[in-house]
């Protein structure tokens, strides 16, 4: 039995449909691009790309219904009362895909940004209609629902006026003279080091003092912020750190 596209002419402009919605995808994302001199994706484009592959999906599921000679009125009257047990056994999933869109369409926080969330905090490397793809500094890639993105306070350091970095550390009472010296020492010596610091932003900040010993956070502002650039801040600190230690020990 040979295959006819005559014998099934509503399926035509369900192709037509097709091609116009790729047609337009196509010349939306190249305008955007060509536009903001981007190469690599971001929000935007990931979200139209999400409601493109939401319509074809859409758009071919009906296709096959048609090539099979299945009434579409009649079968989704039939389903409808399973659709709504569906809707309400999957609205978690629903929500998470509606707060994606919301995320994909939204300039806070965007691909590539430097963010905190809750506990976690690393660079932003995909958003999708389920969750938000985070990647840590030790290089984990942490998954968190988009519902729950939307529902906490998130810091975003990359669109922040300061790129700050910290690091938080214990200074013992007996190899400590005062606090400012300390903070003299280390600011001096991590310039010489790292060109990435902005000056005079390096400073130390008591957070909780016990009987013979004192707990510190070191912070600076980073020029150019991101996870290398944070772990090369907090390796070099940690050294120095060491190495004054070991002086005031030798002292």
């Amino acid at each position: 039995m040979s295959w006819n596209w005559q014998d099934h002419p509503k399926s035509y402009p369900l192709l037509i449909l097709i091609a116009i919605l790729y047609t337009i995808k196509f010349f939306v994302l190249w305008g955007y691009k060509r536009r903001n001199q981007i190469k690599t994706k971001d929000n935007f484009i990931i979200g139209i790309n999400t409601i493109y592959y939401i319509f074809v999906f859409i758009l071919i599921f009906l296709l096959i219904m048609v090539l099979l000679k299945i009434n579409i009125k009649e079968f989704f009257t039939s389903i409808s009362i399973l659709a709504a047990a569906i809707a309400i056994v999957s609205k978690d999933y629903i929500s998470n895909a509606i707060n994606g869109m919301i995320l994909m369409f939204n300039n806070q926080i965007s691909i590539n940004d430097y963010i905190k969330i809750g506990e976690h905090k690393g660079k932003i490397t995909h958003i999708s209609l389920l969750n938000l793809q985070l990647i840590n500094e030790e290089d984990d890639l942490i998954y968190i629902p988009n519902t729950t993105v939307l529902s906490q306070e998130i810091v975003n350091y990359t669109k922040g006026e300061s790129h700050k970095a910290s690091i938080e550390f214990i200074a013992k009472s007996d190899l400590v003279s005062t606090i400012d010296e300390l903070e003299m020492h280390l600011g001096r010596e991590l310039m010489k080091l790292n060109a990435n610091i902005e000056k005079e932003t390096f400073k130390l900040k008591i957070l909780e003092v016990n009987l013979d010993e004192v707990k510190l956070r070191a912070e600076a502002n980073l020029i150019i912020r991101d996870r290398k650039s944070e772990r090369h801040f907090k390796r070099q600190l940690v050294n120095l750190w060491f190495a004054y230690i070991a002086s005031r020990r030798q002292s």
